[in-house]
């Protein structure tokens, strides 16, 4: 038998021992959970929520410096009862959280389609909001939307460690890092319609919009039902 042979004998066998004894990783099953949708000025933005996500295996992985990462998969939908739902359009955010040892922060970093965001802290709790949470990720124009169709988006997540694999994810932190991923979660429903006495200057409550905006003609209006 060759040296291979053996290494791979060993990992396996470490591997059945490591899987027999270790308890499960997730008390309860990371979720998502408040999909909303809003309209604010031209565009159509979610927001999201991720529970049930950090285990006391993760946050020691993380406080002695692995970077952690959540991926999102974001998608904006048509409905349509004839010939299926239309994704409209999709975006891939990533959230990715390190701790810097030597100055004893938190750096988070948040990309993806017209998403960049970095943030440092010295909060555990903050860091963990940050990675958990979607606020005001920008999926559609308002004005590319048909009237009175209905729309709706759908997220799921996933969770790597970076620069972790196999046998080393098990073996350093008795943790499959590599085995989380969530079911898609749904939004209520969102339509358009034209209303001349409701202009869209009165949902324009926040600042310049991550996409580049075009006009979009007085009289539109969403409705999350």
């Amino acid at each position: 038998m060759n040296n291979f042979q053996q290494t791979h004998r060993i990992f396996a066998l470490l591997f059945g021992i490591l899987c027999f004894f270790v308890t499960p990783v997730w008390a309860e099953q990371p979720t998502i959970t408040k999909v909303s949708l809003n309209t604010e000025k031209e565009l159509v933005t979610l927001d999201a929520d991720l529970i049930d996500a950090f285990n006391e295996k993760m946050k020691e992985a993380i406080e002695s410096g692995v970077a952690m990462t959540f991926t999102y998969e974001i998608e904006f939908l048509k409905h349509s009862s004839v010939f299926g739902d239309e994704v409209i359009s999709e975006n891939k955010v990533t959230h990715t959280v390190q701790y810097d040892t030597l100055k004893k922060t938190y750096q988070f970093s948040s990309k993806g389609k017209n998403v960049n965001r970095k943030v440092a802290t010295k909060s555990m709790e903050k860091y963990q909001e940050l990675m958990l949470t979607l606020k005001d990720i920008p999926i559609a124009h308002v004005f590319k939307l048909d009237p009175e169709e209905k729309y709706y988006a759908r997220v799921k997540a996933e969770m790597e460690a970076d620069g972790l694999w196999f046998p080393f994810n098990y073996l350093l932190f008795f943790v499959p890092f590599d085995e989380f991923e969530t079911s898609w979660t749904q939004s209520t429903p969102l339509t358009i319609k034209m209303d001349p006495a409701f202009g869209v200057d009165s949902s324009r409550k926040k600042s310049k919009p991550a996409i580049p905006a075009k006009g979009v003609a007085n009289g539109i209006r969403s409705f999350n039902q």
